[in-house]
């Protein structure tokens, strides 16, 4: 049976270790930036009718 690696482990090289949730938080705001642009348009068309 296979145990999980220990509490703190990180795998592959350091620069990653900094890298890849930069990256992965990069992507999350680019999707809530485009979440609210279509959240302001719902309102726009509720409110002026468009």
């Amino acid at each position: 049976m296979a145990h999980p690696p220990a509490y703190g482990f990180r795998a592959g090289p350091p620069r990653t270790w900094i890298a890849a949730p930069k990256d992965f938080n990069d992507r999350a705001g680019s999707i809530y930036a485009g979440t609210n642009e279509i959240q302001r348009n719902i309102m726009a068309k509720a409110v002026l009718g468009l």
